[in-house]
């Protein structure tokens, strides 16, 4: 194994994102669309390769346009590939959840050398290394730094996140699920700690969505992964946070987002406009 962090975020890359996702960009371009005023600003948060938005639309549509990503190279290269421009100015990098690249390549490090050390023994002490993990991920948690974007406010008129919350918190099970080939700690310990700190980080962004947004915030949720039973975790508890808020939804949509089709991985989408 190499730094598992890495090898991670390159899997999260699906090569064919662009084509496969074109119906969903387009209706989901078309709710925007619909649903705000032209001559306005708007700030898509989680923009990433921006397979899911058309940009060439949105920038014709709004009088400013702001890419918000901890990725921004991911989003320059999806400009280039829709042959857009934007102003440098306008992408902005932020770290909503606040866990910084070289942590999680430190905790990589550190899990694969227990890991090794425990593999040389005749009886491998998995609880060990499960231990480590745990602790591991409590510390980066305790002291982890959302951007300090975050406290800001009136950042555009419209603030759009589609299909981030359910992303925040998923790189540690997924770094779980990779160890327990190696050695027998148990990913569901891992999920059942990251499932804890769900409801606090989801309240955190929606705070940050309104806070930024002028005249509406356009939030982008999983409903469920098509075919399959349940919620998808960050997705359910903001959604179920919403509905709590108070705020208006002015309109509403249904959609499906078919992710990733060569493995039949595909979601129902609710697709919100909310008073800010």
């Amino acid at each position: 194994m190499g730094n598992l962090y890495d090898d991670l975020l390159s899997l999260q890359t699906i090569p064919t994102a662009y084509t496969d996702w074109a119906g969903y960009r387009e209706r989901l371009t078309g709710f925007i669309l619909e649903h705000t005023n032209t001559h306005t600003t708007a700030c898509i948060v989680g923009a990433g390769a921006c397979n899911d938005f058309d940009l060439r639309r949105l920038n014709g549509h709004f009088d400013r346009l702001l890419l918000l990503d901890r990725n921004t190279d991911s989003t320059k290269e999806g400009m280039e590939r829709q042959s857009i421009r934007i102003p440098e100015r306008d992408l902005l990098y932020a770290d909503l959840l606040g866990i910084p690249e070289d942590v999680y390549r430190s905790i990589s490090d550190n899990m694969l050398s227990a890991i090794r050390e425990q593999q040389r023994r005749t009886a491998p002490d998995a609880k060990a290394v499960e231990r480590l993990f745990l602790r591991e991920m409590d510390a980066a948690y305790m002291n982890r730094q959302p951007d300090k974007l975050m406290e800001q406010s009136g950042i555009a008129d419209y603030v759009i996140c589609c299909g981030v919350h359910s992303q925040l918190l998923t790189m540690f099970p997924q770094m779980a699920n990779v160890y327990h080939r190696y050695i027998n700690i148990r990913p569901e310990a891992i999920e059942q700690k990251a499932r804890k700190w769900i409801p606090g980080v989801m309240a955190e962004l929606n705070d940050a969505l309104f806070r930024w947004a002028g005249k509406g915030v356009i939030v982008g949720l999983e409903e469920c992964r098509i075919g399959e039973i349940g919620g998808i975790d960050g997705a359910s508890q903001a959604l179920d946070l919403l509905k709590k808020s108070g705020h208006t939804v002015l309109a509403q949509s249904s959609l499906q987002w078919d992710f990733d089709p060569k493995r039949n991985k595909a979601y129902q989408m609710r697709i919100m406009h909310i008073e800010p």
